[in-house]
C-alpha cells in the first residue's frame, strides 16, 4: 500500500477505535500498527470484509472479516513461547495477509504454516513472506489456500494460532482435528488465542490455560496447552 494511503488508513482506524472504544486504545493500536509494519517490512494492514471475492466453502457463513492481530499482543505471546522453548512449528488458522507467518520467523519458528480460504489473501500472504524469506534460509514457510476445518494437522506441529477467524462451529471441527493429531502423535501442544471469546471450547477439550495477558481492558490473549 502506498505511504499516503497508509497514513489515511491509520487516521481512519484511529477514528474508528476512538469512536467505538476510546482514544487511548486508538492511539496505542495505531502506534503499534505503524511500528510493526515498519519493523517487519510487510504490508498487512487494512480490514477486509471479502465482499468482492467468491469463496467456495460451506463454512463461509461462519467466517469472520480479515483483521490482522495486534503486533503488541503477538510479540508478547511469542516471547512466552520462546522462553518455554516451544517455538518450533506453528499453524496460523485464518492467516490473512501473513502477519503471524512473518513475525513467527523472527521469533525462531522453523516451520510456519498459514491457512486461509481466501485465495486473494493467500496471494498477499505469499508476497509478504517473499519479502523476508531470504533473512531466514533455514525456515520452512507454507501458505495454504484451504478450508481450515479440512486441514490435516501434521505430527510435528506444536503451536496453533487463532484470532477468531471463524465462529464456534468451525472452531469445534478444528479442535477435533488437533485432538486427533495429538492422540496419534503424543506431544505437548500450545494454542495462542487472541481475544479468546470461545476459550471454553478448548478448556472443555482438556486444554489448560498456561498464560493470560490483558491490557487496556480490550487487548487480551491466552496461551493454552495440552499433552497426551
Amino acid at each position: 500500500m502506498p505511504a499516503r494511503m497508509k497514513i489515511l488508513y491509520y487516521l481512519k482506524y484511529f477514528y474508528f477505535i476512538s469512536k467505538n472504544w476510546n482514544p487511548w486504545l486508538g492511539a496505542f493500536t495505531v502506534y503499534h500498527e505503524m511500528r510493526g509494519e515498519t519493523k517487519y517490512g510487510i504490508d498487512t494492514i487494512k480490514i477486509d470484509r471479502l465482499h468482492n471475492e467468491k469463496i467456495d466453502s460451506e463454512n463461509l457463513s461462519h467466517a469472520s472479516i480479515y483483521q490482522a492481530s495486534n503486533y503488541y499482543l503477538i510479540e508478547k505471546a511469542f516471547d512466552y513461547l520462546k522462553k518455554e522453548n516451544a517455538n518450533h512449528a506453528l499453524v496460523d488458522f485464518g492467516c490473512g495477509k501473513g502477519r503471524i507467518v512473518v513475525v513467527a520467523a523472527y521469533y525462531g519458528f522453523k516451520r510456519i504454516t498459514g491457512i486461509d480460504f481466501s485465495m486473494r489473501l493467500c496471494i498477499e500472504a505469499e508476497a509478504n513472506v517473499e519479502k523476508i524469506s531470504k533473512l531466514f534460509p533455514g525456515t520452512e514457510f507454507e501458505v495454504i489456500w484451504a478450508d481450515a476445518a479440512l486441514y490435516q494437522i501434521r505430527n510435528y506441529q506444536n503451536c496453533f494460532f487463532f484470532f477468531n477467524p471463524f465462529d464456534e462451529v468451525v472452531l469445534l471441527k478444528v479442535v477435533k482435528n488437533i485432538l486427533a493429531s495429538l492422540k496419534a502423535f503424543p506431544r505437548k501442544i500450545y494454542v495462542i488465542y487472541l481475544n479468546p471469546v470461545h476459550q471454553e471450547i478448548f478448556l472443555s477439550a482438556g486444554f489448560e490455560e498456561e498464560y493470560f495477558f490483558k491490557k487496556m481492558d480490550y487487548l487480551e490473549f491466552c496461551i493454552l496447552s495440552k499433552s497426551d
